[in-house]
């Protein structure tokens, strides 16, 4: 099993990482957000040192299976991520489109039995808020004295926009602020798949009606 690895880096997208490293070049998926803070790196070809977790992915054929790699620049964000998917349904890719709070807080969150914030996570709903905390609360709390207060997955640019108009929409409506970015989240939770406002506006509608 590989646990660590240093390499010069020679391909970086916002998804993966590929190091090469005695005539070998490791393909490794990393958290969007790790982009920018290896960018430098990239760039002029340093070489850098990834903690990383070992995993199988099943091919489209039930016979075909491939080993990959994720990659994080922090032990302690390593050691978050291994703690987080072992909860049911929590896969490798899903889990690191939902980080888009600092493990502290998503840490804190599951410690504290907080399902709505979990639930605000991308892909996460509330649902597999619920199993999240009945997995870990009780196994995290070292995860939310953490310092670290960055994401380690950025939200695109699109679902940014996206949820900027719907809050608008919701603060003209007398929606506070916190609400309204809780109901948006949510509503993005449980249709990662919307792509203009007044779709978003919609589905808010259906959840908080029950239609």
């Amino acid at each position: 099993m590989i646990a660590q690895i240093t390499g010069q880096v020679k391909k970086l997208t916002e998804s993966s990482i590929t190091l090469f490293l005695n005539g070998l070049y490791y393909e490794l998926m990393i958290p969007s957000g790790l982009y920018s803070q290896l960018k430098n790196a990239s760039s002029n070809g340093s070489e850098i040192t990834l903690h990383t977790l070992n995993f199988i992915e099943a091919g489209e054929r039930k016979s075909y299976h491939y080993p990959r790699l994720v990659g994080f620049t922090e032990q302690i964000d390593k050691e978050f991520f291994q703690v987080f998917t072992t909860v049911p349904g929590l896969g490798i890719k899903k889990a690191l489109k939902s980080l888009t709070l600092p493990i502290r807080d998503i840490a804190t969150a599951i410690e504290n039995k907080n399902a709505a914030t979990l639930s605000r996570l991308p892909g996460v709903g509330g649902r597999l808020a619920d199993k999240i905390i009945a997995e870990l609360c009780g196994k995290m709390a070292r995860f939310a004295l953490s310092k670290g207060d960055v994401p380690l997955t950025s939200v695109s640019k699109e679902e940014s926009d996206l949820s900027s108009e719907a809050i608008e929409v919701l603060l003209q409506l007398q929606y506070n602020k916190a609400l309204a970015e809780e109901m948006v989240q949510k509503a993005l939770s449980a249709n990662p798949k919307i792509k203009t406002s007044n779709a978003l506006i919609s589905a808010i509608f259906s959840l908080e009606t029950g239609k």
